[in-house]
């Protein structure tokens, strides 16, 4: 009697790469609406809760709070990517998944810029003015002879 031998486990294939590359540049297309959204968002909420157009206080807190707001989802979105990508690497789809990792990564180096920029801005050290309302140009100070505005 012959041995029965095991049936062979299914191999797993991989996608063909047509396909493999239409649905990368798919996931690329969804990913960047999805950034248009969230921007236009963040942009119609500093828009909303900006105040007038005198309130100035308003604005840079509304505008701060969309641009939180903003980041957080972009983050959000870079987190899901990534995931993504791992799922495609485990389905097989080897040039989306590379396509996803690199956009994940993408994101989130946008998403610190932009949270780097905004520290920047909410931390910059203003510039003391002078005291001195006297003449311009004086060497000294010792009297006008001295200035060049008065012709000395």
């Amino acid at each position: 009697m012959a041995a029965a031998s095991a049936p062979a486990a299914p191999r797993s294939r991989r996608l063909h790469p047509f396909a493999d590359v239409l649905l990368a540049l798919l996931l690329l297309a969804v990913d960047a609406g999805l950034v248009l959204a969230i921007w236009f968002a963040a942009g119609m909420y500093a828009w909303g809760h900006g105040g007038t157009g005198d309130d100035f206080a308003a604005a840079t807190e509304a505008t701060a709070r969309a641009t939180a707001g903003g980041l957080i989802a972009v983050i959000v979105l870079a987190v899901l990517t990534a995931l993504a990508s791992y799922g495609l690497f485990r389905t097989r789809a080897p040039i989306a998944a590379v396509a996803q990792a690199l956009a994940a990564a993408l994101l989130t180096l946008g998403a610190l810029a932009v949270a780097a920029l905004e520290y920047r801005d909410a931390h910059r050290e203003t510039v003391p003015t002078s005291e001195y309302r006297g003449p311009v140009g004086c060497r000294s100070g010792d009297g006008n002879e001295e200035c060049r505005d008065t012709g000395g």
